[in-house]
């Protein structure tokens, strides 16, 4: 299990992660990290998360996010937040580091989800934009579908 003042690497999208507050730490409530999202243009998957609200506060740089289907574009000093279960997505939209502070209520097991999901990329089972392989990406959503799940369907007229 992570612990404050812990960085790990995604070595193919080259996001950092600092955990600044962890799960054992707030009982649950709180996760607490920085993130550094050093590629300009990477965008995460969209997904939801079914059980946790995540709430970015834009340190430096320039951060888009997509919440619930409106897009916005923050800087140093916003904050953004995507209640649970809202579909949403998240990226650098400048061309410098992005350096966001985000909270994860309650923590879950998100530490460990992020954890084993930058050490597939280490291990070269990734794709390029930092997702796994197909059979992965499915038993990772059996293990934590409680964390992270992809959107629903849109909804037809």
């Amino acid at each position: 299990m992570a612990q404050a003042g812990d960085e790990i690497e995604n070595t193919v999208t080259g996001e950092r992660i600092v955990f600044r507050r962890t799960a054992a730490q707030t009982n649950g409530e709180l996760l607490e990290l920085d993130s550094f999202w050093t590629r300009p243009g990477h965008r995460t998957p969209e997904h939801v998360h079914p059980e946790m609200e995540e709430r970015w506060q834009v340190l430096a740089g320039v951060a888009g996010f997509r919440v619930g289907g409106v897009e916005q574009m923050a800087g140093a000093g916003d904050v953004v937040v995507a209640a649970s279960g809202i579909p949403h997505i998240g990226w650098n939209a400048g061309e410098e580091q992005v350096h966001v502070r985000i909270e994860l209520r309650p923590a879950l097991r998100w530490e460990e989800f992020v954890v084993k999901l930058f050490s597939l990329a280490r291990e070269g089972r990734t794709d390029e934009t930092g997702m796994p392989e197909p059979a992965l990406l499915a038993e990772l959503g059996r293990e934590f579908s409680r964390e992270i799940a992809p959107p629903p369907p849109p909804l037809e007229n």
